[in-house]
Order: structure tokens, then sequence, then C-alpha cells
């Protein structure tokens, strides 16, 4: 008797504490029509690029920044870091890409994100 107390001392709580749910319904074997399914967009026809400042010490003293893209290309990269070579300042750099239609999206520890809206069209 004592140990059908204790055996039902720890088997009455689990059954209180049990949640009960309604068996689950069987699919009705219906096949998915083209209606139901949803058709992928492609994505927007937008070009992006993310550029890295990093700031040069050298031993003048003088603090001298660099630049480095990344793009869609790297041979349009390259060309982007060759252009903005000597350049000092990142203001000359920002008001060069928004001239080439470059738009600024966000910047997060030295580095700058650039959505371009009419490169990556196609006609």
């Amino acid at each position: 008797m004592k140990k059908i107390l204790i055996l039902m001392s720890f088997v009455l709580p689990l059954t209180i504490l049990a949640q009960t749910r309604p068996m689950p319904t069987k699919a009705n074997n219906k096949t998915i029509t083209k209606k139901d399914v949803v058709k992928d967009k492609k994505p927007a026809p937008n070009a992006y690029m993310i550029m890295d400042v990093t700031e040069n010490i050298p031993k003048k003293n003088v603090p001298r920044l660099s630049f480095k893209f990344q793009s869609f290309d790297v041979k349009y990269s390259n060309k982007l870091s060759q252009s903005v070579k000597d350049k000092e300042s990142i203001i000359e750099v920002l008001n060069l890409l928004g001239q080439r239609g470059w738009e600024l999206v966000t910047v997060e520890n030295g580095r700058y994100f650039f959505i371009h809206r009419t490169i990556g069209r196609v006609k």
C-alpha cells in the first residue's frame, strides 16, 4: 500500500499538469494548384557597394586615409580605388561617388554601404 501511495504521488501531479491536445487531422491529399504557390519575385535590380576606410599614420604623423571598395565587379572596384587614390578626405570621396550615382545607405564602424539604382538594370 505504501508503494502505491508513493507511486501515485509522482504520477498524479504529472497527469494533472499534462495538456491534452486534439489529434491532428489528416491531410485531404489535395494537390497544390499554381494559384496557391507564391511566385518568386525577382530581386530589385540594384547594385550594391561597400567602402572600407582605414587610417594610416606614417612617420610624419600626418594621417592618411585609404579606401577599399567591394562591389559587384572587381574591375569596377579597382577603377574606383584608382580614382580616389589622391583624395584626402571622406567628404571628397562621398561627393565623387554621389556624382557617379551612388547613394549612401548607412555607415557602420568605418564601413560605408552604397546603392546604385541604375547600374544593375537590364533593359
